[in-house]
C-alpha cells in the first residue's frame, strides 16, 4: 500500500523522512498509515518493493538472505531519495533488521534528509500473538524467530529510537514529531 499524494501537512513542521523499522508484527504500516494521515507526507509499505522470487520464498515459509534483500534495498533506498529529491519527505515501512541494511537505506541521502529511525519493540510473546491473528500477510508467522535472530538494534551512532510496539499510536507519535521538529531543517541541504 502507498500514498503517492500528500494531504495537508502539520504547520511548522518540515518534510522530513522517517523509516519505521521493526520485525513481522510490530505494527509498522498500522504506524506509518497513521502518520501519513497526520501529517500529510506520501508513505510506502516496502513489502510490494520485493520481487517476485522473494514473495514467494517468504510465503513458502523460507527465510530471505543478504542476495534476495539486495535489489529490495536498493528499492527502498530509491523511494527515500527520490523522496528527498522532491522536497516532500516520507515515511518508509521496512523492517531493516541489520544495521547495513540501514546504512544501504540512507547511502548518499544529504544529511539533513537522513532519515529518522523509528524502531519497532515488542516482546516475542506479544509477536506471536498478533501474527496468530493476522491473514492473508506477506510474511507467515513461522518466520518470525529468523526475524528476530535477524535483527540487529539501532545503535547509538544511528538517528533512531526505540518505541513500545504494543503503545497505541497516539501515545508514539507526540514523541517524534518533537524529535523531527528538533531536528536541522532539510532545506538547508546541499
Amino acid at each position: 500500500m502507498q500514498a503517492d499524494t500528500p494531504t495537508t501537512a502539520r504547520p511548522g513542521l518540515r518534510p522530513r523522512l522517517i523509516v519505521v523499522m521493526g520485525v513481522s508484527g510490530t505494527g509498522k504500516t498500522t504506524l506509518a498509515t497513521a502518520w501519513h494521515e497526520a501529517l500529510g507526507w506520501p508513505w510506502q509499505d516496502a513489502d510490494p518493493l520485493h520481487s517476485a522470487a522473494s514473495r514467494a520464498k517468504m510465503a513458502a515459509g523460507i527465510a530471505l538472505n543478504d542476495q534476495d534483500r539486495a535489489g529490495w534495498l536498493t528499492r527502498c533506498h530509491n523511494w527515500l531519495a527520490s523522496q528527498a529529491a522532491r522536497g516532500e519527505g516520507g515515511i518508509l515501512a521496512c523492517s531493516a533488521l541489520k544495521r547495513r541494511y540501514r546504512d544501504r537505506l540512507v547511502l548518499g541521502l544529504p544529511a539533513p534528509w537522513r532519515p529518522i529511525i523509528i524502531h519497532l519493540c515488542a516482546s516475542p510473546g506479544q509477536l506471536a500473538e498478533r501474527l496468530a491473528q493476522r491473514t492473508n500477510h506477506l510474511m507467515p508467522a513461522s518466520l518470525l524467530p529468523s526475524q528476530l535472530a535477524t535483527l540487529e538494534p539501532p545503535q547509538p551512532d544511528e538517528l533512531a529510537r526505540n518505541f513500545d510496539a504494543t503503545a497505541p499510536v497516539q501515545a508514539t507519535h507526540p514523541h517524534v514529531l518533537a524529535r523531527l521538529s528538533a531536528l536541522p531543517d532539510p532545506g538547508h541541504a546541499g
